[in-house]
């Protein structure tokens, strides 16, 4: 079988100069259009990052380190009910919340302590006993503690103390 070959030698020849002036034209544009985002950016004529309303940090707050806070929750003595190997459970933690509402979230710490006390006490043996417990305990525990200060008002709950005895 014979591959099909043009005629005519001259007929193939502006296809590819057609092909040369498009790609030199596209990597003009590309050279301008980078030249000037480049000074775009740089003499701030575009407004980047002025659209976000963010919690401002302190002063105090070094570049680099978050912008945090952490407010203790005190111990808990939770008495664990029969059938299991221990009888005791002890509880401490802390919760990291952002600067701006440290006082607010300080300010429902009784409130915290009870929904936390309720919900360790509502647990059954299998539940603080079983593999995994701490990590499901500690999601709950941060469902409960986000329900009672607000959403985006706690980023985490660090367990400090989970003692059974």
């Amino acid at each position: 079988m014979a591959t099909a070959e043009p005629l005519d030698p001259a007929a193939a020849e502006p296809s590819k100069k057609a092909s040369k002036l498009g790609g030199l034209l596209s990597i003009l544009l590309f050279c301008a259009g980078t030249a000037v985002g480049f000074l775009a950016v740089s003499f701030d004529l575009l407004p980047l990052g002025e659209g976000t309303t963010a919690v401002k940090p302190d002063q105090d707050t070094p570049p680099g380190r978050p912008d945090v806070a952490f407010v203790e929750i005190p111990a808990l003595v939770i008495t664990l009910p029969p059938g299991g190997r221990n009888d005791h459970l002890r509880f401490s933690g802390q919760i990291e919340v952002p600067a701006a509402y440290r006082k607010d979230v300080e300010f429902l710490m009784p409130r915290i302590q009870d929904v936390l006390n309720g919900y360790l006490r509502a647990l059954s043996v299998q539940d603080i006993e079983g593999p995994g417990a701490l990590f499901k305990i500690r999601l709950q525990m941060f469902r409960r503690i986000v329900m009672v200060v607000g959403l985006g008002k706690a980023n985490g709950l660090l367990v400090t103390e989970f003692i059974l005895n």
